[in-house]
């Protein structure tokens, strides 16, 4: 049943049958509903929003739309349908002139090398001792804001009947985990800092 490192053959079995009748509806209606306006609005983290984060936000936007692109590029070039399923390597649907299994080593090695080209893109223009610095922290911030916030919401894709991509700036994860952090231990010490004000 879809076992990448065996070879496939269509089972006449009970399960075999209920497998691809499951299979068909499935591709149907896809589990993976696209990220809207409303999702936008619920899950957005303001935590996110680092010092300065407006200042990187058109630089964020160009390389978003880049990143998108090629990874639009990718999915195109090997049949594959959505980012979840490139970005994790479990694809449904592949083009049928493709091996599963020595292709998957290449869209990994592809996946790898952008998010990778994606993280030189970030650190243009910084030295190794900028690298904890506030500057960084905001730009990391844009990437978050240019991807995730509602009002960007589709304009990397304008004019065109694409899903918004989520990946992008997840290639500087380290830098979106401590603004996070920091935003917690900020939120924790006031939060220690008002109830400790309360006399009885």
């Amino acid at each position: 049943m879809e076992k990448r490192d065996k070879p496939t053959y269509e089972s006449q079995s009970v399960i075999g049958k209920l497998f691809r009748e499951v299979k068909d509806i499935a591709s149907c209606s896809s589990p993976i509903n696209p990220f809207t306006r409303e999702a936008a609005k619920q899950y957005y983290d303001p935590d996110m929003e680092a010092d300065g984060f407006e200042d990187y936000i058109s630089n964020a936007l160009e390389y978003k739309i880049l990143y998108d692109s090629k990874l639009r590029s990718l999915m195109d070039f090997y049949g594959i349908e959505t980012e979840a399923e490139i970005l994790n390597g479990n694809i449904l649907k592949m083009s049928k002139c493709f091996s599963k299994r020595r292709d998957m080593e290449a869209i990994d090695y592809a996946v790898k090398s952008l998010r990778k080209e994606a993280g030189t893109w970030f650190n243009k223009g910084f030295s190794d001792s900028d690298s904890k610095s506030d500057i960084v922290y905001a730009k990391a911030s844009a990437w978050y804001c240019v991807t995730y916030h509602y009002s960007y919401l589709g304009r990397h894709n304008e004019g065109m009947d694409r899903a918004h991509f989520l990946s992008f700036p997840w290639c500087i994860s380290d830098k979106l985990i401590q603004i996070k952090r920091k935003a917690s231990c900020m939120s924790s010490m006031e939060h220690h800092f008002s109830h400790g004000l309360h006399l009885d």
